[in-house]
């Protein structure tokens, strides 16, 4: 027999069992929630923070990179280079945050947000490849200053937010 014409032929089709179609739609139902929910997941994760939570975060590591310099000196090396290295992630998830902040809004302000925050790592970097010991601050001043500037400037965008809404409303 020709198997062309076993296609063709709507007499010879094989039904399914009702039950086997509802546990089939059943799965497929499944599979598109479990897609939904990874995609908002994924969204809920790449939303960029507001300037309030960013002023948050920068006061935090501020508070951070105040603590290790008073405790810098008496941290046996491998204690010191781990948290040179957690500021400088720390500081790397900032500047990757402001920079994408200041491309979505098209703020300079962001912009110079950023470059004080990476001026502030290319100090903080310095204690971690040996450029600079661990009993010379300097370097950790020069970074603590750099944050207060980048603070000092993001609040200044905080005013300028809260003008215009108040000159929207």
């Amino acid at each position: 027999m020709n198997p062309t014409l076993l296609l063709a032929d709507p007499v010879q089709t094989e039904t399914l069992p009702v039950t086997q179609i509802i546990i089939e739609y059943v799965v497929y139902a499944a599979i598109i929630v479990v897609g939904i929910l990874i995609l908002l997941l994924i969204r809920r994760k790449m939303r960029l923070p507001r300037h309030a939570d960013l002023r948050k975060m920068l006061t935090d590591f501020t508070a951070l990179l105040a603590a290790f310099s008073k405790t810098a000196a008496s941290l046996p090396r491998l204690k010191y280079l781990k948290n040179i290295s957690n500021l400088l992630y720390r500081l790397d998830k900032l500047i990757y945050t402001a920079d994408r902040m200041a491309e979505k809004e098209r703020d300079g302000e962001l912009e110079s947000i950023s470059l004080l925050l990476g001026q502030a790592r290319a100090e903080i970097a310095a204690y971690k490849f040996g450029a600079r010991g661990a009993d010379d601050k300097e370097g950790l001043a020069v970074a603590q200053q750099k944050m207060a500037e980048s603070i000092a400037l993001l609040d200044r965008i905080l005013d300028r937010d809260a003008q215009l809404r108040k000159n929207r409303s």
